[in-house]
């Protein structure tokens, strides 16, 4: 009798499991618990992401529409409560449920036997794809779930700082999708432009593009929405506690970029053009449907970064000499980290990448152990970077950004960088966020990074692969880093996810909430707390 062979994975450190294809848990399920919940770590932990990567195919037996890249995993959302301990639960607890959020999509898929029917991120068929450019619009299904809207999730839509609230997810398409609070069951989709308006028209908020990544101060949140053509534009907007826009600037550019996140200060809206160019002026996307096929792949070295700088408070409205632009060496990200005003000047964190190739690199074959050729490296990973532009004020049209600092080993890399929450818009002193060491094709540590010394503290465990990690302040700290870290993580050798949570300030676990066997968290990309 012939026996199946062994799947293998890279260096021993199996991950497969988190691309798979996962079902929901309805139902909440209360989790083992090892070790005791903080007092003050109470309220629930909303995670985003892929829940699975292939639709079988009703009219083809046996056959499947497969994602290629990790970006177009369809949605799934996850939400843990967590319960400090009490005389029932001495050691606290914890209840998890998830909901997909893309049924309809698939279900679109399935009705047009695998060809694509909406934006993606990463390449598909391409025989399929050429044909589907006859008969497919962007995002043509009218459905709630008939979008993939997975990327951020905020349970204080519009603002983290608002008494109201909804809880939303966000992608880097215009597209918003608000879940119920409880059960996560998607409930609308909306645009950016389908909200009130002081843009009478809402004209320049219908745009295709915008940023998954919000900025929130003071119960507003900012944002921008990206419009294609032969004189593509930005516009930076605001929305208030009555879910009103408000345009604060538009920034008409020759090329415009794939841009996941920004900066803010208290006094400034910094949208960085890193090199990640639209080909055509953006008309690429329209055409393609896809953002990888639609960049400009090829890296020059001589093009700059350009950091425009707007005023926050509408003065370049209807006067763009109001902003600045600010040019460096060219580099990528995906993720800022924090911005703050320092007199006349704007100091700006991220995680920058020395290229823009990592985008094609992580597809699910890449990524996943029993699939993947090799391991991801620590010069794939991305550095801790500091600029600083400075004079603001006093600059007339254009100025120069300062190079500050930097991680100067590759293996202090960090990426889905967070902090204190508390330090937002201020000056900080902690970064934290997953990293690699080479061990695995995929992240499979934490990193805890300190900005002023780039001195480094790390948590891993051999065969773990940990998420996002999200800070939960202590209410008694007297330090930045008093609190803890929630960071789901997969135990690829017990085939099994769970919620640590982690010493904020030595990294040591201090508690863990186990799912039942083969029971998965899929790798998502972000999360949000909601405390009580």
């Amino acid at each position: 009798m012939a026996h199946a062979k062994p799947t293998t994975h890279v260096n021993n450190w199996p991950n497969a499991a988190g691309f798979g294809d996962l079902e929901d848990t309805a139902t909440p399920i209360s989790l083992n618990i090892t070790g005791k919940i903080p007092a003050y770590v109470n309220g629930s932990l909303f995670r985003t992401g892929p829940g699975s990567y292939t639709v079988p195919l009703t009219n083809k037996p046996g056959q499947s529409y497969k994602v290629y890249h990790w970006f177009d995993g369809f949605a799934q959302f996850h939400k843990f409560d967590i319960s400090p301990p009490s005389p029932d639960y001495p050691n606290g607890r914890v209840m998890y449920r998830s909901r997909s959020g893309a049924d309809a999509l698939k279900a679109d898929i399935d009705k047009h036997d695998g060809s694509p029917v909406s934006a993606s991120f990463g390449y598909r068929d391409p025989c399929k794809t050429k044909f589907a450019k006859f008969f497919t619009r962007y995002d043509r299904n009218d459905s709630v779930t008939g979008a993939n809207v997975s990327v951020t999730i905020n349970p204080r839509f519009p603002s983290t700082m608002s008494g109201e609230s909804e809880l939303v997810v966000k992608t880097d398409a215009n597209q918003l999708l608000k879940l119920n609070g409880e059960t996560l069951e998607p409930e609308d989709r909306f645009t950016w432009g389908s909200l009130k308006s002081d843009d009478g028209k809402k004209r320049l908020l219908d745009g295709p593009l915008s940023a998954a990544h919000s900025c929130f101060d003071s119960g507003e949140e900012f944002n921008y929405v990206c419009n294609f053509g032969p004189s593509p534009y930005y516009t930076i907007f605001s929305l208030d506690r009555t879910r009103t826009t408000k345009i604060i600037a538009v920034i008409h550019v020759s090329q415009p970029g794939y841009i996941h996140s920004f900066f803010m200060t208290k006094k400034y809206i910094v949208l960085c053009l890193w090199q990640a160019n639209y080909k055509y002026r953006g008309l690429a996307f329209l055409w393609n449907h896809n953002v990888l096929d639609s960049i400009d792949r090829t890296w020059n070295p001589n093009t700059n970064t350009q950091w425009y700088v707007i005023p926050r408070d509408g003065s370049a409205r209807h006067d763009n000499s109001k902003i600045k632009v600010f040019n460096s060496p060219p580099f990528f990200c995906f993720h800022t980290i924090n911005a703050y005003d320092e007199g006349d000047d704007i100091v700006l964190d991220l995680s920058q990448f020395k290229d823009h190739e990592i985008l094609w690199k992580f597809t699910v074959e890449a990524l996943r152990s029993d699939t993947a050729t090799g391991v991801l490296t620590p010069d794939d990973g991305p550095r801790y970077t500091r600029w600083r532009l400075p004079n603001v004020s006093k600059t007339k049209d254009h100025g120069v950004a300062v190079l500050e600092a930097q991680s100067s080993q590759a293996a202090d890399n960090i990426e889905l960088p967070t902090y204190n929450p508390a330090k937002s818009l201020t000056k900080h002193k902690y970064v934290y966020g997953i990293n690699t060491a080479g061990n695995s094709s995929f992240f499979e540590r934490l990193v805890k990074l300190d900005v002023d010394t780039l001195e480094t503290k790390f948590w891993t465990e051999k065969g773990y692969s940990p998420s996002e990690a999200l800070f939960v302040a202590d209410p008694n700290g007297k330090q930045e880093d008093d609190g803890v870290l929630l960071t789901v993580v997969l135990d690829g050798f017990e085939n099994r996810s769970m919620l640590v949570i982690l010493d904020a300030r030595t990294m040591a676990e201090l508690c863990r909430a186990t799912l039942p066997a083969d029971k998965i968290v899929g790798f998502g990309f972000h999360g949000s707390v909601l405390m009580k």
